[in-house]
């Protein structure tokens, strides 16, 4: 008798399962303590690795490396989730202090009534550098700040040297004129080295708004880096619309002197 193709097979047991997760969701008001207990982190474990898997589709299947603008001598370029991969879900309304938006992508504000809301709308225009844009609607602010933070990817944060410069570039569409920050973050042992530079426009008429961190006059110990994360920071932001249609991050070694 001819045995059947792992293929199959494999492709019977994995609709078995994912018939039993739905079951399992559908009856889990009625399931025994005992038994969620035993499945709770099972699932957990299961949506982490979906989630991963999902974002690592999306970031090749829509391109997300595609239309990056790229320094000579670059040797790292990086789109962040929300540019690169959908959210779930797309749109926040009432956004809080610490709303999560994607793994490693958290909004801060200090705004005692949170009128903002937050959507990620899909890119397909022929101009469209990245899959996904990203808008930020905000009404009455009385807060200080607001800005996105959003964490390197742990090798390139632990890959950092001073001979390394660091450029954010960005493409803000805004109601009316509002100025725009970028801190960068490196933490190494106890301490955290904050560098700040505001978003300028390019040389020429459609380049992005750019910030640039020359490495080489601060104190870098690559053998206590940590982590490295950006902070994207908008000025006075009530009462008006921003939509950053792309946002990345390249290195490139910075010029001997």
């Amino acid at each position: 008798m001819a045995e059947d193709p792992p293929g199959l097979i494999d492709g019977l047991r994995s609709r078995r399962s994912l018939r039993r997760w739905r079951r399992a969701a559908r009856d889990g008001g009625a399931i025994p303590l005992a038994d969620l207990a035993r499945l709770a982190p099972a699932a957990r474990a299961l949506a982490v690795s979906a989630g991963y898997v999902t974002r690592a589709a999306d970031r090749r299947l829509l391109g997300a490396g595609d239309g990056m603008e790229c320094p000579p001598q670059c040797d790292w370029a990086w789109r962040p989730d929300p540019w690169a991969a959908a959210l779930s879900p797309v749109s926040v309304a009432g956004a809080l202090d610490g709303t999560r938006l994607a793994q490693g992508v958290t909004l801060f504000h200090d705004c005692p009534m949170a009128e903002i809301t937050l959507h990620q709308h899909r890119r397909t225009s022929a101009g469209a550098r990245a899959p996904f844009a990203l808008s930020m609607d905000v009404l009455g602010f009385h807060g200080s700040f607001l800005s996105l933070a959003i964490d390197l990817p742990q090798e390139a944060a632990q890959g950092l040297r001073r001979s390394h410069i660091v450029i954010v570039s960005a493409r803000l569409r805004t109601e009316r004129p509002t100025e725009a920050f970028v801190r960068l973050n490196i933490r190494q042992g106890p301490n955290t080295e904050q560098l700040i530079s505001q978003l300028q426009p390019g040389d020429r008429p459609g380049d992005p708004l750019r910030a640039e961190f020359d490495l080489g006059f601060h104190d870098l110990k690559p053998a206590k880096l940590e982590s490295a994360w950006i902070d994207l920071i908008i000025e006075r932001p009530e009462m008006t619309q921003v939509t950053i249609d792309d946002l990345t991050l390249t290195r490139r070694p910075r010029a001997d002197i």
